[in-house]
């Protein structure tokens, strides 16, 4: 890099820290702004006191587009991934009643989550993580993360199209336009959780939902291990939508 000559009588002082982050690379907070967020969390519940019903977007939702609506509309139930022991992703993986864990490391923090024994990375910004290439989607996307003022933010992009991906309940899509934001932080021995969702095809506007979670002693009660029968099992009693549709054949244990 080029500067401007220094005189004899001026003495460029550069403190040892921003030393060690130029050297390093690393954009990382002093230890004291990082939040102890490692643990065993419980299902969170909604902090205006709605039990878990902050958490669920209805099918009548004004936040849904038209686009949603139709695919509501057009989707048929037995056609769901779930059914086949596909992983449920954000931002409804947090709506079901099981723990989740974090493990906080110097350049990523692991989730694991009990449900569907899903296991996220978050790469976390300034460590020199290669970003995966521009047609690399994920079923639970591509996560960044940073510190900002005793709060881990999780970005996650790079999802892959999911006809579940917004709510697995009421067969709500979320499309390659998903982006999840999530905000880590402590209040007192609980663990606060906001989590936005975007996605210009099928939501109007970005998603909230803000809960708390308790710490769980012991560990989480994996693995999960789907069970393919059962999981069918619902098949058995539940309508097609299509019945001149040649019969749905499912892929073999």
């Amino acid at each position: 890099m080029n500067r401007p000559a220094i005189t004899s009588s001026v003495v460029l002082v550069v403190p040892i820290a921003m030393l060690a982050i130029g050297l390093s690379g690393s954009s990382q907070p002093p230890a004291s702004r990082i939040p102890d967020l490692s643990g065993v969390w419980g299902w969170g519940r909604c902090v205006d006191g709605t039990g878990f019903n902050c958490m669920i977007i209805e099918p009548d939702d004004p936040l849904l587009t038209d686009r949603a609506r139709g695919f509501l509309a057009a989707f048929d139930e037995i056609a769901a991934p779930k059914y086949d022991c596909a992983p449920m992703s954000i931002p409804h993986l947090y709506t079901d009643p099981y723990a989740y864990k974090i493990e906080q490391m110097d350049d990523r923090v692991i989730l694991s989550y009990e449900k569907d024994d899903v296991v996220r990375t978050v790469w976390l910004e300034g460590h020199g993580h290669k970003r995966p290439a521009l047609n690399q989607f994920f079923v639970h996307g591509y996560a960044t993360g940073r510190y900002e003022g005793g709060t881990l933010i999780v970005e996650t992009t790079r999802f892959t199209f999911d006809p579940m991906g917004i709510n697995a309940d009421f067969k709500m899509p979320s499309s390659t336009q998903k982006r999840v934001t999530e905000r880590f932080s402590r209040d007192g021995d609980a663990l606060l959780l906001q989590v936005s969702t975007e996605d210009t095809f099928f939501l109007r506007k970005p998603w909230s939902y803000l809960v708390r979670s308790q710490p769980v002693e012991g560990e989480l009660a994996l693995p999960w291990d789907c069970d393919l029968k059962a999981a069918r099992q619902s098949l058995l009693v539940l309508p097609t939508d299509y019945s001149d549709d040649p019969p749905v054949v499912r892929i073999p244990e």
